[in-house]
């Protein structure tokens, strides 16, 4: 088995060639010791078998966050038959970076010059042989998106495979010596001679030298730790002498190279970045905020559009499987309880996960749209300043944003951030943005007890939602996003293009389809246990384990304000907002009717006066300030714990908001009782 490395910038479109070759033979999962994601998949071609790994991505190879260093490393102990290092062909000159960086890897090394349709449109011609015959490795044109380019790069990585040529830093070093001033030159042979008797796996002398004076921090370490105290001394001082200028040294000869590589190989490359009448709008620190805001109201009216049907079809034909269910366990003769099994577990947990599935099919497929033409960057540059107060970045935006429509789908777009413990703290931040199911029922029990008043509710509901991501920010920022590695956000504006439906839908499908594999699961799991201690013989819920439960955890529960009712409502809505509504009015009627949390209970119409006459105001209080941060939904749960690939995780952030509710309902019902 061969294995592929994928090396490249963020949005060079590493991701969808290794979407394209791995398919449905993936999986995602975290390297060892770090909470870094780790992305490895499989594809035959012939007879042959390849592993795909996906590095994280990066700007260049100096080791300044947790997954530069995990990228680094992988690279220079020679895991990879082949590092496959992608570029974007349309900004060559700043994205061929990576590939100066990576000079002095002694690894075998291909280079894929990806959406050169991309460039081709903004009438760039690049002659791909003549750099391949500069640099002496193998350098494939190609557009990942574009399924007809494969056979090319399959032809492409074999005789890579065969060639096995590595790119040395000679050219680099001698730009350094020709163009830099003399003094810091001779210090930097100062230095190669001072580590000269070092072995170093898989990298060059000047290589070593280079990441000295730019202040990485591994090579740093490691360099210390082999060298004599005398020699580190002296490095020492080179290294101080140099400051943050030894750096610069090698970093313009790095710039250098590539324009000397693309100077006879590549026309019509942008010397300096010119926005279009659009992208002035877009970009600008008011009105690109205003066109953000239309596009992305517009992008949940069409994720509606889109799911809407879906979700009707589901329940329309769960109401008439459920009877025909019934009917045929009547004429086997088979106990009542298979049919409430069947319709309550089987058949309701299914409806609700495809119902809830569309939803993330709808935002996957609309982020995917904007990420493909290239409206994405510009949403994430505006809101940039605004998220970086919490320490994340502007990419943060459509993802939180997104979460109105719904929790799950939102948690599945934090894909388009660049880190691990970025897309950890949005996935933290978006388990309060209240999605329109939660926001109806908050405002529901605020009118049946508050009136006219109910408005104030969602103002105060805004302002609290605020103030939890500030709190969020202090307990889980520095854990997830260590200050020291914090940095302004990098991105190139890609220019627009049309998007690649066929690779999109695919994408999308796949993706789709893992994330309802878990959440099927642990809707099922769920149904299933609430099935069970809420089953009773005759239908009546008195008669039910639920019941028996729900009258001796009481005393407990009082504390929080909710007497057993309101909490059996409230762990309800766990499963679904909608739930916390049909649980209400069975266990508050004094009717016999059953209820299950997947068979789309409604509210009673009497349900606002039946509580009016048993609920307390203070009791009110506190249930309605325990829903606006109760968890989401348990699809939520299933998406965040397939996206974290940590079950951990998935139960520290449901923990966190079980503690948040509840807090509130405790100082809220207290509040009242003194008060009131």
């Amino acid at each position: 088995m061969r294995t592929i490395a994928l090396l490249g910038q963020p949005n060079s479109g590493k991701s969808t060639l290794f979407n394209a070759l791995t398919g449905s033979h993936q999986h995602v999962g975290n390297w060892p010791g770090k909470t870094v994601e780790r992305a490895e998949g499989f594809f035959t071609q012939g007879e042959e078998l390849y592993r795909v790994v996906d590095l994280p991505g990066s700007y260049g190879l100096t080791a300044n966050s947790a997954e530069e260093v995990v990228t680094r490393t992988y690279i220079e102990h020679g895991y990879a038959d082949i590092v496959c290092i992608i570029v974007d062909a349309s900004q060559l000159e700043r994205s061929l970076y990576m590939l100066a960086d990576f000079a002095g890897i002694e690894r075998p090394v291909m280079l894929v010059l990806n959406m050169m349709d991309v460039a081709e449109q903004k009438g760039k011609k690049i002659d791909v042989q003549k750099i391949e015959k500069l640099l002496n490795i193998p350098v494939l044109g190609f557009t990942a998106a574009n399924l007809d380019d494969y056979p090319k790069f399959f032809e492409t990585l074999n005789r890579a495979l065969e060639k096995k040529a590595t790119i040395s830093s000679d050219k680099i070093r001698d730009i350094v010596e020709r163009e830099g001033e003399k003094s810091r030159f001779e210090n930097l042979k100062k230095l190669e001679d001072l580590i000269a008797s070092l072995k170093f796996d898989n990298r060059e002398r000047f290589w070593v030298a280079s990441k000295l004076l730019e202040n990485d921090s591994l090579v740093r370490s490691e360099v210390e730790t082999a060298v004599t105290p005398e020699h580190w001394k002296q490095i020492k001082e080179i290294l101080d002498a140099e400051g943050a200028e030894g750096g610069l040294l090698t970093g313009e000869a790095k710039y250098r190279f590539v324009s000397e590589v693309l100077r006879d190989a590549s026309e019509g490359e942008e010397k300096s970045m010119k926005l279009s009448r659009f992208d002035k709008i877009a970009t600008h620190r008011i009105w690109g905020k205003i066109v953000a805001f239309f596009i992305l109201v517009l992008t949940l009216a069409v994720s509606m559009m889109i799911a809407v049907p879906i979700i009707a079809s589901c329940f329309g034909l769960q109401h008439v499987a459920e009877p025909l269910v019934v009917q045929m366990c009547e004429k086997f003769g088979w106990w009542p309880s298979v049919a409430s099994f069947v319709n309550g577990v089987i058949i309701g947990g299914l409806s609700v996960t495809v119902a809830m599935m569309s939803f993330v099919f709808a935002i996957l497929v609309t982020f995917g749209l904007m990420e493909d033409t290239g409206y994405l960057a510009r949403s994430s540059y505006v809101f940039d300043s605004w998220l970086s107060r919490l320490g994340l970045h502007g990419k943060a935006f459509m993802p939180l944003f997104s979460g109105l429509a719904c929790t799950g789908g939102a948690v599945c777009g934090t894909r388009v951030l660049d880190t691990r413990g970025q897309r950890l703290f949005a996935m933290v931040l978006l388990w309060s943005i209240p999605c329109g199911s939660k926001v109806a029922v908050v405002l529901f029990l605020a009118s049946v007890f508050f009136g006219s008043a109910a408005p104030l509710f969602g103002l105060v509901y805004v302002a609290m939602i605020f103030a939890s991501f500030l709190l969020s920010s202090k307990l889980f920022g520095n854990k997830l996003m260590p200050v020291n590695e914090r940095v302004g956000m990098i991105m190139e504006l890609p220019p627009y293009h049309k998007p690649h439906w066929k690779i999109l839908l695919k994408t999308v499908a796949r993706n789709v389809w893992a994330v309802f594999k878990k959440a099927i699961a642990v809707i099922w799991f769920v149904s299933l246990l609430f099935w069970l201690i809420s089953y009773s013989k005759d239908g009546n819920v008195e008669h039910s384990v639920l019941y028996t439960i729900g009258n001796a955890i009481e005393p407990f529960t009082q504390i929080f304000g909710m007497r057993w009712q309101l909490f059996i409502s409230y762990i309800g809505g766990i499963f679904s907002k909608e739930a916390s509504l049909g649980v209400m009015s069975v266990v508050f009627s004094s009717t016999t009717d059953a209820f299950s949390l997947v068979a789309r209970n409604e509210a009673g119409a009497n349900l606002g006066e039946m509580m009016r006459a048993v609920v307390t105001i203070p009791e009110a209080l506190a249930f309605i300030f325990a829903s606006m941060f109760n968890i989401p939904c348990v699809l939520a749960m299933g998406t965040t714990y397939r996206e974290t690939h940590s079950l951990k995780w998935m139960l520290a952030i449901a923990g966190y908001y079980f503690a948040i509710s509840l807090g509130l309902a405790f100082i809220v019902y207290h509040i009242a009782l003194w008060v009131l």
